[in-house]
């Protein structure tokens, strides 16, 4: 891992994209830091005193036994796997959309960084085989609370947006409610697994 300065009170923790969940928790944990903001393969903390670039350093070193030994918290979301590209996604994969479904269901995602709109969160833990490129034509609206695929990740379009991901289901859960106490419903650290349910 490499710590650049980032302005004067920041700093942007360059490191490997498995190991931005255990960095950032690593941070947070800390009283150093008034910001820590997790991206894709960087962690941005910010801090108002006197904190040298030595200090974050030595905080860092050991950040894989910190964050083992607390996972974090697991959130499930009940999920109806109705998307419109879902019959498309198993025909490229080769899989039946009943085993799209079971693989994507069966696995426990780590919310890892938000981006592109508030409370859309970038989720790792894709299986390869589910890994498909974004679409060639993005669409100009996706409903809020679509389920989508794109390369490593998925994740759920927290509002009515353009958008050029695989649209595997559809969820009932307001993922992003700026006046709630915690505006995004999932956060970076979290583990996600998604329920299927029938309507």
């Amino acid at each position: 891992m490499k710590v650049n300065r980032y302005g004067w009170q920041g700093a942007l923790i360059e490191c490997h994209s498995e190991e931005v969940s255990a960095v950032t928790d690593t941070c947070l944990r800390s009283d150093l830091f008034t910001e820590v903001v997790p991206a894709e393969c960087t962690v941005l903390v910010c801090w108002d005193k006197d904190l040298s670039i030595s200090q974050i350093e030595n905080l860092i070193a050991n950040f894989t036994a910190v964050s083992a030994a607390s996972p974090g918290r697991l959130v499930e979301i009940p999920v109806t796997y109705n998307g419109q590209d879902l019959t498309e996604v198993a025909q490229l994969t080769g899989l039946s959309e009943s085993e799209v479904i079971e693989l994507h269901s069966s696995t426990v995602f780590n919310a890892a960084f938000a981006g592109f709109a508030p409370g859309f969160m970038y989720c790792t833990g894709l299986p390869e085989i589910l890994q498909l490129p974004r679409r060639a034509t993005p669409r100009i609206s996706v409903p809020a609370g679509s389920l989508a695929m794109a390369d490593a990740y998925t994740a759920i379009y927290p509002l009515n947006s353009p958008g050029g991901w695989n649209l595997i289901g559809t969820t009932d859960i307001k993922m992003f409610d700026a006046k709630a106490d915690q505006p995004s419903f999932l956060l970076p650290g979290d583990r996600v697994r998604f329920v299927p349910v029938s309507k």
